[in-house]
């Protein structure tokens, strides 16, 4: 996975993203497309995309609805933290989290795929100082990030995302 990680690149779309990434029409166009678009495009080419073409590091993450107990994909950016993977529900900035969240909290055993590999994982909470650290990470990576905050009035959920061994 490192190996995957490493080849991400900047490119002309990366900047493009960086810069409309963070303007209220394009969070409310993303957020109604990029369930249903990346998921597909992530799987087709085995992640190559998100690396070499948008220049981001993106999953898919698996939950389990917590009502319907049905498999929920969420294509998410996510940072490393050692062997950890951190995902932050920032729902493009709207009031309300994101559904993934509330189902992590509910039942923290999940699935990622990163590339062409699929990792079991178990979610933590992050919260205090940590939160704060890895945020700074996340605004760096994504200005956007920065952006959602701001019109969300609220602290979005993140997880640390822990690999089964």
């Amino acid at each position: 996975m490192a190996d995957f990680d490493a080849g991400r690149r900047t490119t002309p779309v990366t900047r493009l993203l960086l810069a409309v990434g963070r303007t209220r029409g394009f969070a409310r166009v993303y957020r109604v497309i990029g369930p249903v678009l990346d998921p597909w495009v992530l799987r087709r080419s085995r992640g190559r995309v998100a690396s070499r073409v948008y220049g981001l590091p993106a999953l898919l993450l698996t939950t389990v609805g917590r009502r319907s107990g049905q498999a929920r994909v969420s294509p998410l950016l996510y940072l490393r933290d050692g062997q950890d993977f951190i995902v932050v529900g920032t729902n493009f900035g709207q009031e309300h989290h994101p559904g993934w969240t509330a189902n992590l909290l509910a039942r923290p055993d999940a699935e990622i795929e990163v590339g062409p590999e699929r990792v079991t994982v178990t979610a933590e909470l992050v919260d205090g100082a940590a939160w704060g650290q890895l945020w700074a990470r996340f605004v760096d990576l994504y200005p956007g990030y920065a952006n959602y905050l701001e019109r969300a009035g609220r602290t979005p959920r993140m997880f640390r995302l822990r690999p089964v061994l």
